[in-house]
């Protein structure tokens, strides 16, 4: 076990701090605008689910699965709930009469764009707190952090 008072430690619970307070500020509290234009309480599945889509097309449920890492059970409770809001349809496989395909409906495009903007407005507001100087060092190193937690298999 790591020495609480060690600078790692440190360190590590100031990140967990600033973590909590960009959740916060961005997802819980609306402080900087309420996800997805209010058009939708924020809920990580679904966010990523229709922004997949947005930027893919539609998609088999056992691919998006894949592709957010998420059980087969998770994706289609959430698909379904989705569904349920007028979000997403399903869809005959034009290339497999057989399959489904998860497709946008039209309020679920706009939902879709929606959170897109608001993420877009968040990452304004980040970025806007440096100097445009900081802003390639400090994407450099996010950067190189995400691919080291996505090539960790764990």
């Amino acid at each position: 076990m790591m020495d609480q008072t060690s600078p790692e430690a440190e360190n590590i619970d100031r990140l967990r701090l600033v973590v909590h307070l960009l959740i916060r500020a961005f997802l819980v509290s609306g402080r900087a605008g309420s996800p997805a234009q209010g058009r939708l309480p924020f809920n990580p599945l679904y966010f990523h689910m229709l922004g997949h889509i947005r930027e893919n097309g539609p998609t088999r449920p056992s691919v998006l699965a894949s592709v957010l890492d998420v059980p087969k059970t998770t994706l289609s409770t959430a698909s379904k709930a989705l569904q349920g809001r007028g979000l997403l349809a399903p869809m005959r496989d034009p290339d497999d009469g057989r399959a489904q395909l998860l497709a946008l409906t039209e309020d679920g495009a706009e939902t879709a764009e929606a959170i897109l903007q608001q993420d877009l407005a968040n990452m304004e507001i980040l970025l806007s707190q440096l100097s445009p100087e900081e802003h390639g060092p400090l994407l450099d190193k996010l950067e190189r952090v995400v691919a080291g937690i996505m090539d960790d298999p764990a």
